[in-house]
Parts: structure tokens; C-alpha cells; sequence
């Protein structure tokens, strides 16, 4: 029992002191973020809009020729018909 304590006793000193001295570091300074210009930030949100909408633009360019197709297709089966 007496060995037990022997081994306990300077492990938990070693982490007291260990901890007290790690308690008595100072945190260390925080960097500066560099502030973005707005004019930057606002750039990159027009690209991104950009990406999505020029895509979504061509699209329903081609719906609306699709739909054209559609409409006049189905005026000439109703021509064909008496």
C-alpha cells in the first residue's frame, strides 16, 4: 500500500506543477484580421450571382423556345385536322 502512495504522490505533484506553471503563461496577442474591402466583398458576391444566373438565364431561354416549338407544333396538328 505504501508503494502505491511512493508512485501517486510525485506523479501528482509533476502534474500540479505542470499545470500551475502552464496557468501562469500569458495568452498570446491576437493576429489582425485584414479587413476585405467592401468593394471586394461586393465584387465576389456578383461573381457568384453571376455563376448561378447566367446559367439559370439560358435555361429559360430554352424553355421559352421550347414552349414556341410546343405551341406551334401543336397549331399545326390542329391545321391538319378538318
Amino acid at each position: 500500500m505504501m508503494i502505491g502512495y511512493l508512485r501517486v504522490l510525485p506523479l501528482s505533484i509533476l502534474g500540479l506543477v505542470i499545470g500551475l506553471n502552464g496557468c501562469q503563461r500569458e495568452t498570446p496577442a491576437e493576429k489582425p484580421q485584414a479587413s476585405q474591402a467592401p468593394s471586394v466583398i461586393d465584387q465576389a458576391v456578383r461573381q457568384s450571382v453571376d455563376a448561378i444566373q447566367t446559367p439559370m438565364d439560358k435555361a429559360r431561354g430554352v424553355e421559352r423556345t421550347l414552349n414556341e416549338a410546343a405551341g406551334r407544333t401543336a397549331d399545326r396538328v390542329q391545321e391538319g385536322t378538318p
